[in-house]
Parts: C-alpha cells; structure tokens; sequence
C-alpha cells in the first residue's frame, strides 16, 4: 500500500466533501459540521475553502482515504501555533500506518510555516483518536467544556499541545 499525502487545491473539492460527509455521518462527536451542512455548502465554496486553507489529503493508489486541516492564526504574537481539525482516515486503513503517514505530513508543514505548538481538540467519548494522538506526543492541557450539542445533549471534549521544537 502506498500512501500519499499532500495539500489539497480546488480541484479536490468533490472527493473531499465525498470524504466529509463519510466522516461526519459516521464519526458524528469528531466533527464540528453536521452532514446537512457539508451537503448544504455549494462546490465553488468548498473549493475556495480548498485554496485558501491548508487542507491535506491522504491518497491510496490516487484515492483520497484521509484528510486533515492545519489553521494558524492571522495574528503574528500567535503563528507559533496550529490547530489541527477535521482529522479522518477510512477504517480500511486504520492500523496499516495511513494516520500516521498523515500525522507526519501536518507536523512537517507545520514546521515549514514556522509553527512549534500544534494544538487540537478531541471528544472526550473518542479513545481511539486520544490513543493516536497521545502516540504521536500530544499532551493533555484541559477540558472544554459543552464543546458541542450532540444528539444526547452537550459533549465536552479534551484539549490536546504538542511541541514540535526539537528537544
């Protein structure tokens, strides 16, 4: 298996959003969109998203199986930092190195752009995805409460550093 990741442009607009909606319908508590919503957004939005954000895709064989975002903040006291969101690789691939693959790819751009703090939030109710990213040397800062409404009501998520300066 050969696995690819790279930042997505425009013209990954259609199998992301396939890759979304897989993700939201299925991991509902990991996503901060509803699958109505990501349906919802037109495709000349979603690419302009795609151009202007730091989306990474993970590809098998040329199909997208994984994907992932990196924002760092507009203000220059905070661009040390980068959130990542929208983590996801398709079952099929979990437990062959494919998230790890991705993992990697976020932590390099990151360092490429300057930034030494990735920062995540992760669902309090998602031991798989805690396991994964406590792994991959995220550490637990704090809990943010009421992170979303779930259909069981409020959902409260952990907060997640890791510090990629070299030791």
């Amino acid at each position: 298996m050969v696995l690819t990741a790279r930042l997505l442009d425009a013209g990954d607009a259609t199998a992301w959003r396939m890759l979304r909606v897989e993700a939201v319908r299925d991991h509902p508590l990991a996503f901060l969109a509803t699958v109505e919503e990501v349906l919802s957004t037109p495709e000349a939005e979603l690419a302009m998203r795609l151009e202007r954000c730091q989306s990474y895709g993970l590809f098998q064989d040329g199909e997208m199986i994984g994907m992932a975002a990196l924002v760092q903040p507009d203000f220059a006291r905070a661009r040390h930092r980068g959130e990542i969101g929208g983590f996801y690789v398709q079952p099929h691939a979990h437990g062959a190195g494919a998230a790890n693959v991705l993992m990697q790819a976020l932590a390099d751009a990151a360092k490429a752009k300057g930034i030494w703090q990735l920062e995540l939030y992760v669902s309090m109710k998602n031991p798989r995805a805690i396991r994964f990213y406590e792994r991959h040397g995220f550490i637990r800062q704090g809990q943010m409460p009421n992170a979303i409404i779930g259909a069981d009501g409020p959902e409260d998520d952990w907060f997640y550093t890791r510090d990629l300066r070299p030791a």
